[in-house]
Formats: C-alpha cells, sequence, structure tokens
C-alpha cells in the first residue's frame, strides 16, 4: 500500500519540478532579450558634457568631438570637464576652441596660462588653456595643453 501513495507524490514533485524549469528558462529567456534588444545607456560622461554645452552633438555637425578625461557635476549645479589636446592643427587648442564655438577673447592669467569667458545658449563656460610650456617672445603657445571647461 505504501508503494502505491508514493509514486503519486512523486509524480507531483516531478510536474512541480518541470514546471519551475520551465518558468525559470523563460524568465532568463525575457530577461536576455530584454538587455540585448534595450539600447545601451549613455555614459554619465555625456550628461555632464551636455550640461556644460560640449556635447559634440550641439556643435558642428561634422562629428569632430574631443573625449574629456574627467566630467562631473559638482553639488552646486557647476560641469567640470578636462581636456589633454596636443600641440598639432588636427588636435590643438585653437581646434577645439573651433570645434565647441568658443570665441571670447583670451585673457592672460599667468606665463602658461589663458581664460576664455563665453555663453552657449544659457549657459555660461569658463574655460582655463594650461600651456605645457609659456608662451614664446612674440606670446603664442605652441605646445600640448590642459583644458579645463567649467559650466553654470
Amino acid at each position: 500500500m505504501e508503494g502505491a501513495s508514493a509514486r503519486p507524490r512523486r509524480r507531483k514533485a516531478v510536474v512541480w519540478l518541470l514546471a519551475g524549469c520551465v518558468v525559470w528558462t523563460l524568465a532568463v529567456v525575457i530577461w536576455a532579450a530584454v538587455a540585448l534588444l534595450s539600447p545601451d545607456s549613455p555614459p554619465p560622461e555625456e550628461a555632464v558634457e551636455r550640461r556644460a554645452a560640449m556635447h559634440h552633438e550641439q556643435h558642428h555637425p561634422d562629428l569632430r568631438f574631443y573625449v574629456p578625461t574627467y566630467a562631473k557635476t559638482h553639488k552646486d549645479g557647476t560641469s567640470v570637464l578636462r581636456y589633454r589636446v596636443g600641440d598639432s592643427d588636427d588636435s590643438g587648442v585653437a581646434d577645439f576652441l573651433r570645434t565647441y564655438d568658443i570665441t571670447a577673447e583670451p585673457r592672460r592669467t599667468g606665463p602658461s596660462e589663458e581664460k576664455y569667458a563665453d555663453r552657449f545658449g544659457g549657459v555660461r563656460r569658463t574655460v582655463m588653456v594650461v600651456y605645457a610650456q609659456p608662451a614664446d617672445g612674440e606670446g603664442h603657445f605652441d605646445s600640448a595643453a590642459r583644458i579645463t571647461v567649467r559650466a553654470r
């Protein structure tokens, strides 16, 4: 008698086990589909670039842009971006300023520093350029630079 009553319990257990496996498999398939088909979220630097009016989609449509080495929005709402540029025509301070529509006149703040202040849209930007070498006798800079952009 005991053998006859144990078989229905085993059958129920096997049915529940198979049902659990099917549900788990469906959950994994749905999770994989959502993960693979949903668009990638933009990197956090992109939101800071947009807030500072430095995102490439906000400027020339030729898809030229510089990648920041640091991007953060501070608690007071100020966005700070840092860039490194070379000293060539293709990647230099003049190209950086042209790419991001910075047309303000530079103000010399040190032997190897210049500061630009402008507005782009509703954003007030301050661009500090620190050159690797001081200016030559004519006041021209021909060296790589670090650029810090503060926008509010």
